[in-house]
């Protein structure tokens, strides 16, 4: 199977998932992620020498597991829009309630390849458009409570798309949450000068500390550092959590990839 169309970075979102899953101790253990990376025609093995982040990734797609989970628990009817969903599997993972509905929004050759990929529950729309598209938003249903779920993307949108983004979903929708993770000022800067990282895509544009007058009507809820996640992680073995229990100390690192929930209506 050729992934042709995908991007670098979730490829290796998907790799690192998968390491996770064969790990001792898996954070999230995904085996759709494994399977996967098993099936798919691509040289993995040139993403190994990053194979340490991935408790980072299992970590950050853990919390955003139990936001959804939460939010179904609260809203069974509810809708969710999964929002350059890529290869993630979190919709044969939290299981949707059969009352609800479910939008997986990714470009459409990601889409296309999804559909064959995934045996995905009937409630499960997927759409090929750009998140930054407007005609995909008529399918989206104002009166149910909405949780929006960004993992991995907003941070590759500058200023304007995350804004004009947010905009769409406080005026199609009644009320809801929108939760992402976002990335530190430095590592924007960070992913502007070193050439490893923007060969492989990761350039990133918005800084999570740039939320000033961003949007009117969006309220900040909570605020999880992803590195102090897994400093008091019990599912870690002593020494990696004791490294990461380093890390949380420096306000830098602690604060460099962030997890946040912002609620609306």
């Amino acid at each position: 199977m050729r992934w042709a169309g995908v991007s670098e970075t979730s490829l290796v979102t998907l790799y690192l998932r998968a390491c996770d899953a064969a790990s001792r101790r898996p954070l999230l253990g995904d085996p759709f992620a494994a399977d996967l990376v098993r099936r798919i025609d691509h040289d993995f093995r040139r993403f190994a020498l990053g194979r340490g982040d991935a408790p980072l990734v299992a970590a950050r797609a853990r919390w955003l597991d139990g936001q959804v989970e939460e939010f179904f628990a609260a809203h069974p009817q509810g809708q969710v829009l999964h929002l350059g969903c890529g290869l993630d599997s979190r919709p044969l993972r939290v299981r949707p309630p059969a009352g609800s509905v479910w939008f997986d929004v990714d470009q459409p050759e990601v889409a296309r390849l999804r559909r064959e990929v995934y045996d995905l529950p009937p409630q499960v729309v997927v759409i090929g458009a750009s998140v930054t598209e407007q005609g995909w938003w008529e399918r989206v249903e104002p009166g149910r409570p909405t949780l929006v779920v960004a993992e991995g993307l907003l941070m590759y949108l500058d200023r304007e798309q995350v804004r004009g983004l947010l905009e769409r979903v406080v005026a199609r929708c009644a009320a809801g949450r929108v939760v992402f993770d976002g990335v530190a000022g430095w590592m924007v800067g960070l992913s502007r000068r070193v050439r490893a990282l923007q060969r492989a895509g990761f350039v990133f544009r918005w800084p999570v500390e740039d939320v000033g007058g961003l949007v009117a009507g969006v309220r900040p809820v909570r605020d999880e550092s992803v590195i102090g996640l897994l400093a008091g992680s019990p599912v870690l073995s002593g020494p990696v959590r004791g490294a990461y229990r380093v890390l949380v100390r420096v306000p830098a690192m602690r604060g460099s990839l962030r997890l946040q929930r912002w609620d609306f209506g």
